[in-house]
């Protein structure tokens, strides 16, 4: 059986479309093994992407970081964010994932919606992903509905799906408001640590500073 491909351009960006013009989100039933080497190699798209492990531990790798996830987990990968998939030790895994285009749900760019829910500034470390474990088990919930809907087709599904959408963003970026009122970024902490050094250099502009010096104020 022949081996699945992710085709990309120059620039790793996927060429295939997820979705349709006129339904722009789709779910994907993928297994690893079905894939070339048996992983995902990085490459990135437009849309928003949730990845739902269903069986055995999925390695994500975003920049730096591994993203370790088993079955009852999730992870939210943002937009035009290079990815790639892996399983530890060469075991079999399978998970679902949801691709949807961002303005399925708030519209044309630009509208009131799309002003209040800027689904790029999602709640999470480096502003690129989202780790849901059990203890976001109403998110999980709608998310697996999801998908539930998109397999089945029911009358209306697309309606659904939509209004599930809209109600796992906006608890996501709820979230994300609520954390960033009790954290301070860390590029703030840095402007204030340039602050800090500047004001230092002007005190002591007529005098030779070392970097030792500057270092230990």
């Amino acid at each position: 059986m022949a081996k699945r491909k992710i085709l990309v351009d120059s620039t790793r960006r996927e060429l295939e479309a997820h979705g349709t013009e006129t339904f722009p989100m789709t779910v994907n039933h993928d297994d690893l093994w079905s894939f070339e080497g048996k992983n995902v190699p990085i490459h990135w798209h437009n849309d928003l992407e949730i990845s739902l492990p269903r069986k055995g531990e999925a390695v994500y790798q975003i920049y730096q970081k591994s993203y370790h996830l088993n079955p009852g987990e999730g992870l939210l990968i943002n937009r035009n964010v290079p990815h790639s998939c892996h399983s530890p030790g060469n075991q079999p895994a399978r998970y679902s994932t949801i691709l949807v285009r961002p303005d399925f749900m708030y519209g044309d760019f630009g509208s009131d919606v799309e002003k209040k829910a800027d689904v790029s500034l999602l709640p999470t470390d480096n502003g690129n992903k989202v780790r849901y474990t059990p203890s976001h088990q109403q998110i999980l919930e709608k998310l697996n509905l999801i998908e539930q809907l998109f397999d089945h087709k029911p009358y209306c599904y697309e309606l659904k799906i939509k209004g599930l959408l809209c109600q796992v963003f906006s608890d996501i970026l709820f979230e994300r408001q609520n954390y960033s009122s009790h954290y301070t970024p860390s590029n703030q902490l840095e402007l204030e640590r340039l602050e800090q050094m500047l004001n230092y250099l002007n005190t002591h502009f007529d005098s030779v500073i070392s970097l030792q010096q500057l270092a230990d104020h």
